[in-house]
């Protein structure tokens, strides 16, 4: 991170002494002082870095953010057109307009890129949010048993299960009765009582 910040922060300073340079020359030939012609790059290049430092303050499509952005596009433009017209003046071919056209491109480029890695390395991180743990117990059902899903049958209350009750078959009508049991029980007076259970 902070490598890149370094890295993006003399690209931007380098290309823009190059273009300095340029435009720096191009006054002097143009009949401007020698002590005023730097002026010129200053005032060309620096509304460049000073316009794209203004976009990353204003709030995105607000009026001042389109004000800046405005700035930078016409300030670039009129330091490549200046750096064109420097390499045609020296008798430049191709590659040296090539070159020097890049230099205001590269100095923008790099001024960006410097301005968004600074943001970036400037940033608070997030606080993190720890979750609420619960201390109450959660509530668990009671779990259901089958005898019929289990293939056996469960006991209850810690008793043995109860066996299903046999199937007595009733006494046809008119059958015959089961005789009743007379128990003798001997009184005190030497009588037999008797007393009849059914069964």
């Amino acid at each position: 991170m902070y490598l890149s910040l370094l890295v993006s922060a003399v690209v931007a300073m380098k290309a823009f002494e190059m273009s300095f340079a340029a435009l720096h020359h191009l006054a002097v030939r143009n009949l401007v002082e020698p002590g005023l012609a730097s002026n010129v790059p200053i005032a060309i290049d620096g509304l460049v870095v000073g316009s794209i430092v203004a976009t990353a303050s204003f709030p995105k499509r607000s009026p001042g953010w389109w004000y800046a952005t405005g700035l930078f596009v016409l300030s670039t433009l009129v330091s490549v057109a200046g750096n064109i017209e420097y390499a045609r003046e020296i008798g430049g071919g191709p590659v040296s307009l090539i070159i020097y056209a890049g230099m205001p491109l590269t100095l923008l480029f790099a001024v960006h890129l410097t301005l968004i890695l600074l943001a970036r390395s400037t940033a608070r991180p997030a606080p993190v949010v720890e979750p609420v743990l619960s201390t109450e117990p959660d509530e668990v059902a009671d779990p259901v048993t089958s005898p019929q899903l289990n293939g056996h049958e469960s006991e209850l209350d810690g008793h043995a299960p109860m066996a299903p009750a046999a199937m007595v078959s009733p006494a046809p009508p008119g059958g015959p009765r089961t005789p009743l049991r007379f128990n003798g029980f001997e009184a005190a007076n030497g009588r037999t009582l008797l007393n009849s259970n059914n069964r």
